[in-house]
Formats: structure tokens, sequence, C-alpha cells
């Protein structure tokens, strides 16, 4: 393990930087795009933020007390929602070169065991800064790296400091055996003390459910009925989300089937992936309530399949988009993921207006927020929400020549082109720069830790 890793990418909690506390600012002569539901009006308008909420927004909004900030030229809208991320794995970005010694599943099994507390929490401040940088506000970290307690609490301790807004789903490892339960004890322990971890709301928890059955040497299994109800009973015994991987593969074709035979499926179960689900089971996703979370980059690089986007959207589930692992996609671009979602509504559709650039943008902010049960705190821009928000400018060359907003920012928008990042009213980044990490302690952290697993890899 490697000592005090990440221990000093964070500023001191003593500096300027690492205060950017939830004041009062005023966003001024923006493009607001609110993502509320309905047509979109974007005008130029002022975003009045106090004691980490959305105020007002309007027209030369009169705030004496609030700082400005000028973002005439540039659009301001709801931060980007991921609903699916395993954020350990983002310490091991680009590892996996798709060879048959070092694919994805071969080597994040061989490496993850080699993680300890300190490695949790340094990939999930580099995750978090990658996720800043991209304009994502809120992420949810899929865990299934917990090796023990303190792994848990490293990675949330990561979150914590960082200042997103975050989902902690408590999984099992990949070597927990499927006819053994996930350990009660731990999770019940940390659920019972979530008011050290939850930031004031800003955090929750769930549960990173295994589901009724498993893939074992590319084959299908079934998890003894005993394990599964046990797991599940960790969440809905006190009332948390669950979040399971299914039909992601072929070999787990028919998982939902059966969720849905069993009446497991409802609002509060989210299915990662569900590439291979059949008419009936994307039914019964639609008919429960429940959502589904796409990642077309590792859904494609993996060799999943083709996500079913557009009858996804016929059926009426809620979708949201997903980052999923570093590993296979790289840099934690969501706007990528919703422009590809778009793509394969309108490929499967035939028909080039089946998905719109803004409908793509409420899969990354409002639908998503919804799909993790974050609607009423955060998605869209209206006056009571939390200001989770980021502004984009518009004068670099590559946004030339400005045009419809929802289009600009799904197709050409780059991480420099984010100026500022707020989260529950805090700057988390402003002009380039991260308010609340030190770029170059992370970055020797990353390096210290990355010559390690690279002679690991080996």
């Amino acid at each position: 393990m490697l000592a005090g890793a990440g221990a000093s990418a964070i500023v001191p909690l003593g500096s300027t930087a690492a205060r950017s506390p939830a004041g009062e600012y005023l966003i001024r002569g923006a493009t607001v795009l609110t993502m509320v539901p309905g047509p979109a009006t974007p005008a130029g308008d002022d975003v009045h933020v106090r004691d980490g909420l959305i105020v007002a927004i309007g027209p030369k909004i009169a705030a004496p007390a609030a700082i400005p900030i000028d973002a005439r030229g540039s659009i301001v809208l709801p931060g980007l929602v991921d609903t699916h991320w395993h954020l350990w794995t983002t310490l091991l970005r680009n590892f996996a070169d798709n060879s048959s010694g070092n694919g994805y599943f071969a080597m994040t099994g061989r490496l993850g065991q080699r993680f300890g507390p300190d490695d949790m929490r340094l990939a999930a401040m580099l995750a978090a800064a990658d996720a800043i940088d991209h304009g994502i506000t809120t992420v949810h970290d899929w865990c299934h790296n917990i090796r023990s307690p303190a792994h848990a609490r490293a990675a949330l301790a990561g979150l914590r400091d960082t200042g997103l807004r975050a989902r902690f789903s408590y999984g099992a490892t990949r070597e927990t055996a499927f006819d053994q339960p996930l350990g009660a004890k731990g999770f019940a322990q940390l659920h019972d003390s979530w008011s050290e971890w939850s930031a004031d709301g800003r955090l929750t928890l769930g549960l990173g459910w295994r589901g009724v059955l498993a893939t074992v040497d590319g084959r299908p299994a079934a998890v003894p009925d005993a394990v599964w109800r046990a797991d599940l009973a960790l969440a809905r015994d006190r009332d948390l989300p669950v979040s399971v991987h299914a039909n992601n593969s072929a070999a787990n074709r028919g998982h939902i089937r059966q969720l849905a035979a069993l009446g497991l499926l409802g609002r509060d179960m989210q299915i990662v992936h569900a590439v291979n689900a059949e008419p009936d089971e994307i039914a019964a996703i639609a008919g429960s309530g429940a959502s589904v979370s796409l990642a077309p980059s590792s859904e494609f690089t993996v060799g999943f399949g083709v996500p079913p986007v557009a009858a996804l959207r016929r059926a009426g589930v809620r979708i949201g988009a997903s980052i999923d692992t570093p590993t296979l996609v790289g840099a934690a671009d969501l706007l990528r993921e919703l422009l590809m979602i778009q793509g394969l509504a309108n490929a499967q559709a035939g028909d080039e207006m089946a998905m719109t650039p803004l409908d793509a943008l409420a899969i990354g902010t409002r639908e998503g927020a919804a799909s993790l049960g974050l609607g009423q705190v955060t998605g869209t821009l209206s006056p009571g929400k939390r200001a989770d928000l980021i502004v984009v400018r518009r004068d670099a060359l590559s946004l030339q020549p400005q045009a419809d907003p929802a289009t600009t920012l799904l197709r050409s928008v780059r991480p420099s082109d984010i100026t500022l990042v707020m989260v529950d009213g805090a700057i988390l980044k402003q002009d380039g720069r991260l308010t609340r990490i030190d770029r170059a302690a992370l970055f020797a952290d990353v390096g210290q830790a990355t010559d390690r697993m690279m002679r690991d890899a080996r």
C-alpha cells in the first residue's frame, strides 16, 4: 500500500482555495438553460445563489451583497449527473489494453486486490478531479472493491473532501463468492454512522447489489436464494436505493426477466447496462418504474453490445448516462456519452430527429438526477434547488460559429471551455483551476501509485 497516498492532494482547509464556501453569488448575463421540462427558452439572465441554494433566475437581479460573476457570452446549465461509475478503477485508467491477459476484468481483478485504503481515497480524488474538470457535479460511485471497512471509509473520505455530490453504492468485491452474502455488519455500521459522511446530505448511501443471476467463468449461475435475499434486505430494510448490473453480457441474458418474475423490480432499483434486454424485460422495467444507466463507450469497448436506446425510450424508461470505468473509456467525458446515446437513439429509430440535443442533455442532467432519486435536489435550475451548476464559455475557436446552445454543448464543448463548476453553492472550479484539489500534489501521488501498479501489472 502506498503510505499516505492522496493525503497531500487536498488543499489544506486553512487555505483560501480550500474554503470556497457556499456563500452568495450573482452570475450575471448568461444564456441560462434551466433544463426544466418543456421547450428551451434560453435568455440573457442572472442566477442568484445564496447559502447553497438557487434563490432566483431572471434579468437584472439586484443582490448587492452577492459576489458578482460575469458570465456574459457564456451558457449556464445544471451540472452533469453521472449515474454509474466504478471510481476506484480511475487509478487504473488506460491500463486495460484489450489483450488476452490484460483485459478489463482480468486486469482490474488482479490489481484491485492490491488496493489499500489510501489507494481507494486517491482513486476517488482523481475521479472527482476529472469529473469536476468535465462539468460533472454528481457521481454514482458503484464501489465493488470494498475489502474492509477502512476501504469504504477511505473512498468516502475522498468523495466528501472534494466537494462533489455523490451516491456511494456499497458492493461486494470481485472475489466474493456468489454463495457468500455481503458483509451485513460493515454495511449496517456505515449506514448507522452516515451523519459522519453525508456532508449535510451531499453524499447518500445505496447498495451495489449482485442480483439473482451471476456469471461464473463466462457461464450463467444462479445466486442462492438465501444470499440474494439477505443482500437485498440490507438496502430495502433501511429504505435505501439499489443498483444492479443486469443483461450486460450475453451470459447475463434473462436476468431482468428473473428480477421481474420474482417481483423485485421497483422505483428504488437502477438497472446498469441492460444491453441485452428483450422487449418483455424492457416492458417490465417500464412498468415497475425502475431506471436504466447506459455507458455506450465502455459497453462497446468491452464487447457487451449495443444498448437499446430507442426501445427503452419508446417504453418510457428513465435513462441516465454513465462513465462506468476510465480503465476502458479514458477521460470522464459525460457529454461524449450523451452524444453517443443521441446517435444510437436516432440510428435505431431511423430518424435524425428522434432524439434532439436538448433531449440528450436532459438525460445528463434532469433525467439522470431523477433516476438517482435526486430530482428534488439537483438536475435543473430553479429557485429552491441546490446550486449545482456549470458555466461554459463560448468564445473558443472550436465553438464557432455560435449556434443553438444545446447543440453546441453536446457536440463541441471541452473541459477548457467549462470555466466554473459549483456544487451546493461552493465553487470547485474557476477559470480552469480546481479550488479544493491541488493538481500538482494529486499528480505526484498518482505517479507513485501508478509506478507501483505498473510493476504489479507485469
